[in-house]
C-alpha cells in the first residue's frame, strides 16, 4: 500500500510534462496493408504552419512544423515519413569535436526529406551525424519509415544506435531511449521513466483495442491520438492539455508502396487534435492552402481550446465528418491509382488536388461555425489553455 501511494505521488509530480508520443505500424499490421507512423507533438505553444516544398535536387516534400520554416514532421515524394522525439535526458554535454553548433532535429528531418530516398539512407545518415558527434541538443528518438522498412534511431553526443522494426510489428516510443548503448551518456530518472513506460504501455494497448480483423486501421490512430491523459498511471495517454507541456498537433503518414509520390497521404491535425479536424493531404497536392502556410488554420485550433475547454461536446460530431473525408479519400485515391496505371498523371493529380481542397474548404467552415459556436457559450471555455 506504501509503495503504490509513493508511485503515485512521483508520477503526479510529473504528469503535465510536455511529452510526444509516436508509433510505427508495418505494412502486415496495418488495415491498408501501407506503412503507418503517427506522432503526436506536444510542446509550448507556437505558430503552427505547413507547406510543399521542392529541394534543390527536384524532390518534393511537405514540411508540417512551426514558425515558417521549421519542421517536426517531413514527408518526400520518394516515400520517405519522418517524426522525432526528444530522449532520455543526458549528462552534461560532450564536445562536438570543435564545431560549435549541431544539426538540430528540424534540420536533421529536412536533410532527410531532401536527400534520402529510403529509410534506410535516412537512418544510416542520422547515426553518422549521432556518432560524429553533430548533434545539437541533448538527445532524440528518430522514426524513419518508407513504403517497405521502418527504423528507430536513438542519438546524442556520440551515441547512436539504430534498430529495424520487422514487418508485422508495431513500435510505440515517448521520450525514454529503448535501445541498448546510451548508458554513458544518460542520466536516468525514475520519476521520468516511470512516466515514458507508462504512456508506451497504455498507448500500445490502446491502439490493439482498435483493431479490425486483428489490423490497425486509421481511425484508430486518430482516436487514441486524442486519448486524454490522466493523473493516474493508467491514465496516461497521448493527449494532453496541461497549463505548460501540451498536444499541439498530430500527422498520421500513410506512405504507398505503387506511387508514393502521388498517392503517400498526411492525416494532418495542425493545432491541439482535440480541438481540429483531421484532413488527408496526398502527396500529389500542389501547394498548401495560404491558411496553413501562415498559421491561421493552426490559431482556429487555438481558438476552439480556449473557448470549448476539454472533451468537449463536438468530438462526435468532428469524427463523423472525418469518417467521411476518410471514405472519400479511399475512393479518389482508388480512382487516382486507376489513371496513374494508365499513365494519365495529370488527371489523376487533378483529381487528388481537387479532392483535398474540396475537404479543406469544408473543414475550415466547420472550425469557423464550431468556434462561433463555443464562443457564444455552447462549447464550455477555459481561457487558461489560450496560446501566448
Amino acid at each position: 500500500m506504501r509503495s503504490s501511494i509513493i508511485i503515485a505521488a512521483v508520477f503526479a509530480g510529473a504528469a503535465a510534462a510536455e511529452a510526444c508520443t509516436s508509433w510505427v505500424i508495418t505494412p502486415r499490421a496495418a488495415q491498408s496493408g501501407m506503412m503507418t507512423l503517427q506522432k503526436v507533438r506536444d510542446q509550448y505553444h507556437c505558430r503552427l504552419d505547413a507547406d510543399m516544398r521542392v529541394a534543390p535536387n527536384g524532390w518534393r516534400w511537405m514540411r508540417i512544423g512551426q514558425d515558417k520554416d521549421a519542421a517536426a514532421f517531413g514527408m518526400n515524394e520518394k516515400g520517405v515519413a519522418m517524426t522525432t522525439n526528444d530522449g532520455d535526458k543526458v549528462r552534461a554535454h560532450h564536445p562536438h569535436n570543435g564545431i560549435r553548433y549541431g544539426t538540430g532535429a528540424s534540420t536533421m528531418i529536412r536533410q532527410v526529406m531532401t536527400r534520402c530516398a529510403s529509410a534506410a539512407e535516412g537512418a544510416e545518415m542520422i547515426r553518422r551525424l549521432g556518432r560524429s558527434r553533430l548533434t545539437a541538443g541533448s538527445s532524440g528518438i528518430y522514426y524513419i519509415v518508407d513504403p517497405n522498412r521502418a527504423f528507430i534511431i536513438n542519438v546524442a553526443h556520440g551515441y547512436a544506435q539504430v534498430k529495424e522494426i520487422a514487418d508485422g510489428k508495431i513500435s510505440v516510443t515517448t521520450n525514454a531511449w529503448q535501445l541498448p548503448g546510451g548508458e554513458e551518456v544518460a542520466e536516468k530518472n525514475f520519476r521520468q521513466g516511470l512516466l515514458q513506460r507508462a504512456r508506451e504501455v497504455n498507448t500500445r494497448a490502446a491502439l490493439c483495442k482498435t483493431r479490425v480483423d486483428g489490423k490497425f486501421p486509421i481511425r484508430g490512430c486518430i482516436d487514441i491520438s486524442r486519448k486524454f491523459r490522466g493523473k493516474k498511471l493508467t491514465e496516461c495517454y497521448p493527449f494532453c492539455a496541461g497549463s505548460k507541456g501540451k498536444s499541439l498537433s498530430s500527422v498520421c503518414f500513410e506512405i504507398d508502396r505503387e506511387f508514393p509520390a502521388y498517392l503517400s497521404c498526411a492525416y494532418t491535425a495542425l493545432g491541439p487534435q482535440q480541438h481540429t479536424l483531421f484532413i488527408p493531404i496526398p502527396m500529389a497536392v500542389r501547394q498548401l492552402p495560404e491558411k496553413m502556410r501562415d498559421g491561421g488554420w493552426g490559431q482556429l485550433a487555438y481558438d476552439h481550446q480556449a473557448a470549448a475547454g476539454s472533451n468537449h461536446p463536438a468530438l462526435p460530431e468532428m469524427a463523423k465528418l472525418e469518417d467521411r473525408f476518410l471514405a472519400e479519400f479511399s475512393d479518389v485515391r482508388t480512382r487516382a491509382r486507376k489513371l496513374l496505371r494508365a499513365g494519365r498523371t495529370d488527371e489523376a493529380v487533378k483529381l487528388l488536388n481537387e479532392c483535398f481542397a474540396r475537404h479543406f474548404a469544408e473543414a475550415d467552415a466547420f472550425m469557423i461555425r464550431l468556434n462561433a459556436a463555443a464562443a457564444a457559450g455552447k462549447g464550455g471555455g477555459d481561457r487558461s489553455v489560450a496560446p501566448r
